[in-house]
Formats: structure tokens, C-alpha cells, sequence
């Protein structure tokens, strides 16, 4: 109980209501059948107990209940649904604040380059820049903020889909279709501008995909206009030099979206609004981009890039300042750098030659340096006599002891002066002597 109150946040509210959710689901859910989903149940929960799946599948919990979330609306009993599907509230709210129905005004001429490129953001790039941009955040993004975009995305998402179930609304291509008249949830839903595009490539793709739509009076909000705010918004934390290109998409997705009938004007201003909700509460959980830092492997102090070392990254939870796997890679690499100073010192050592000489009778150990050894490198050497050897009332007469002199390398080894040291090992190489 120490152990999950120490761990327990105000945040980790997330984790009991996911399990409630995603326990309805499982009793709403028809297909596949009881016993498969109980199957599926027990492996998704087996995954949380290994550590490299569940540091994948933690994080993108909230994802995964948004998908089954809305894969099980359509199971939701027709008495549990809102009675009354709202038709005109939206496109007068519109006529309201905006002065006209901007969808309308924008879907009335049609071309097939306008398809294309309504196509473009809201057919292709809404589904594969969220792995794109994951891709980024974990390549060039500090650790941890990849885990905060999967939580805000999969939130607001989460959040949308409840919002689209509790308060169900008709949108534009229903009243071009119907016009005012009352909707049921026996209508199918229907690819709008989109049918266009099967038209031009040959396929029933939107077409079959909008008719079996498990949310289809879900307007209000826009989850396009969401997810595309949203990503921006974690592009520019990204990256704060592209924010022309987070205003450009997200108004090349609002255009998209009322040209191809699939939601008013007021249907975006509502997804942004949840997304920006949404990064609000996960921007203090953001960690910090250092300006210097290039990639993630940067805030470890890696600096050799290598498919092994993102993979290896991965093991390091949260911030690195506050890992403790982190703090071991710093102490490992104290102790690296320890090491390479001591291997400097043990060469340094190397270049040094010891020699025994004979002073007035008494072995003392010098060290010289050789020839080759570089000028800049060569240390001045101080040499002492050790007198714990002599009589004390040597000691005690005020004589000064005598001072060794060194010989050079070009000298003969009797010097002329009768106290020169003589060397007692011949092995030892030419070498210059320097006395401090």
C-alpha cells in the first residue's frame, strides 16, 4: 500500500476510468463474441506485465480506448441512445455567428483538383501524420514527450467521441440530403464530397466505410479539426520555427472538411477548442527542449547515433534528469572518464626511467626523462637525499650535506668533481637530467 500511495499522482485518475470504459465496452461490444473478447481481455492485460510491450502499450492506453470506444457505439441499444437527434441547431448556430452557412457557401462549386486537394488532408494525412509525427517526437523530442502526446491525443479523442455519442448532431451532407427533416439512427452515413473521390479513383472506398459508420450523427465535434490542432500544437513545442506550417494545415484541414460537407463551421472551432484543452493539461508535463540537443539520445549524453541506442532509449522512463537509469549512465560515465585519466597518468608514468645511483655511499632513486620525449612534456625533477641513514652526530656537526651532481649523457661516467653520483645501472638509455 506505501508503494502505490508513493506512486499514486492526481493524474493517475486516467487509469480507473480507462478500466471502467473499457469494461463497458467489452459487455456492449457483440462481435467478436464473449468468449473471444475475454480472450483479448487477458492478453492485453498480460502485455502490461512485460516490460518493453508495456512501455508501448501504456502510454497509447488512451488510444486504444478511443478506437473501441467508438467501434462500440454502434452496439449501444437504441434505448440507452439520446432520443432526439439535433438537425438545425448547427446550421443556425453557424447563420448566427458567422452571418451564413459557411459549408455550404464553401462546398457549392465543385471541381476535381479542389477534390484532390480536400482530399489530401482529410482522406490520407489525417490518418498517417499522427505515426508521423510520433515518429518525430521520438526521434528529435526530449524522453517522456512522446508518452504525453499518445495521453492528449487519445483524451481529446476520447473526450469527442462521448461528446458525438451524448449529443448527437446531423452534418452538412445529411441536410443536403433531407433537408430539416427528423434523423434516425437507421440512416447510414453517407461519404459526402467524398464519394467524388471513389469516383475518380475507381473504388467504393469512403463510400462503404461512411455507410458502415459506427457514429454517425457525430458532427459536433470535429475530431479532424482536433486532431489536426492538436498535432500542430505538438509540432511547434517540436519545433517553434514551423508554426507557418501548424497554421497553414490546420486551415487546410478546416477547408477540407466544410468542402467536402462533412462539418460546419462551428463543428472546428469545437474540435480545436477540445484540443487545445487538451495540451493545456499536458503542457506542465512536457519536459523542456534543450537547444543543443538534436535528438533524444542528447538529453542521455549519447552522442553516437545508432539504431541500438534509440532502441536501447527506451528503457528509460520519464525524465533522464530524474531516472535512475539515467543517473547510472551518469555515474557510468564518471567512472569512464576517471579510468581514461588514469590511463593518461599510467603513460605519462611509462615515459619516466628509474635509476639507482650511488650517493656517498647510499642507494637513492631518481627518475629521468629520455630524449624523445617531447619538450613540452618534459617535468622538472627534484631530487632529495634522505639522511635517516647517517649517524646522528653527523646530523648534529651543522655540515651540509653534499649535494648531488648529475651527470650529462655525453660525459664519462667518472666525473671530475670526487662527489659526482656514479649510475649503478648501465641499461639505462642516453637522457638529459634536469634537477629542479
Amino acid at each position: 500500500m506505501q508503494s502505490i500511495r508513493r506512486h499514486w499522482t492526481w493524474s493517475s485518475w486516467r487509469y480507473p476510468l480507462i478500466i471502467t470504459i473499457l469494461a463497458l465496452d467489452i459487455a456492449i461490444i457483440q462481435a467478436p463474441p464473449l468468449a473471444v473478447r475475454i480472450i483479448l481481455a487477458c492478453l492485453f492485460m498480460t502485455s502490461l506485465t512485460i516490460p518493453y510491450v508495456r512501455r508501448f502499450v501504456l502510454p497509447a492506453l488512451p488510444i486504444f480506448t478511443w478506437l473501441i470506444t467508438f467501434y462500440a457505439c454502434q452496439f449501444i441499444p437504441l434505448d440507452y441512445r439520446p432520443k432526439h437527434i439535433f438537425v438545425n441547431i448547427l446550421p443556425t448556430l453557424e447563420r448566427i455567428l458567422y452571418g451564413a452557412n459557411l459549408s455550404e457557401i464553401i462546398s457549392k462549386h465543385t471541381h476535381w483538383t479542389l477534390d484532390l486537394l480536400a482530399w489530401l488532408p482529410y482522406g490520407v494525412i489525417h490518418f498517417a501524420f499522427p505515426f508521423v509525427l510520433s515518429l518525430l517526437l521520438f526521434v528529435f523530442g526530449p524522453p517522456s514527450c512522446l508518452k504525453v502526446f499518445g495521453s492528449a491525443f487519445g483524451f481529446m479523442n476520447l473526450a469527442g467521441v462521448l461528446t458525438q455519442l451524448c449529443f448527437p448532431n446531423a452534418s452538412p451532407w445529411y441536410e443536403n440530403i433531407y433537408g430539416s427533416s427528423p434523423a434516425d439512427y437507421s440512416i447510414k452515413g453517407e461519404a459526402g464530397g467524398l464519394s467524388r473521390i471513389d469516383d475518380i479513383l475507381g473504388l467504393q472506398l469512403y463510400g462503404s466505410t461512411f455507410g458502415n459508420s459506427p457514429l454517425v450523427f457525430g458532427a459536433f465535434p470535429s475530431l479532424h479539426s482536433g486532431c489536426a490542432t492538436i498535432e500542430m500544437l505538438f509540432l511547434f513545442y517540436l519545433c517553434p520555427k514551423l508554426w507557418p506550417v501548424c497554421i497553414a494545415y490546420t486551415m487546410w484541414m478546416w477547408w477540407a472538411t466544410m468542402y467536402l460537407t462533412h462539418h460546419y463551421m462551428i463543428d472546428l472551432v469545437g474540435g480545436s477548442i477540445y484540443a487545445l484543452i487538451a495540451f493545456c493539461i499536458a503542457r506542465p508535463y512536457l519536459p523542456s527542449i534543450q537547444p543543443n540537443a538534436r535528438t533524444r539520445l542528447a538529453y542521455y549524453g549519447i552522442e553516437k547515433l545508432s539504431l541500438s541506442a534509440f532502441v536501447r532509449s527506451i528503457e528509460y522512463m520519464g525524465n533522464p534528469a530524474d531516472s535512475e537509469a539515467f543517473r547510472l549512465k551518469r555515474q557510468d560515465d564518471e567512472e569512464s572518464r576517471l579510468m581514461k585519466r588514469q590511463e593518461e597518468y599510467n603513460q605519462q608514468q611509462q615515459v619516466l626511467k628509474s635509476a639507482v645511483i650511488d650517493m656517498d655511499g647510499e642507494l637513492q632513486d631518481i627518475f629521468v626523462l629520455p630524449l624523445d620525449t617531447p619538450v613540452t612534456d618534459r617535468v622538472p625533477l627534484r631530487l632529495r637525499r634522505l639522511d635517516y641513514g647517517l649517524p646522528t652526530d653527523e646530523k648534529d656537526d651543522g655540515l651540509a650535506s653534499p649535494v648531488p651532481t648529475l651527470c650529462s649523457s655525453t660525459s664519462t661516467p667518472t666525473c671530475s668533481e670526487p662527489s659526482s653520483p656514479t649510475v649503478s645501472q648501465s641499461s639505462i638509455p642516453p637522457m638529459h637530467y634536469f634537477a629542479k
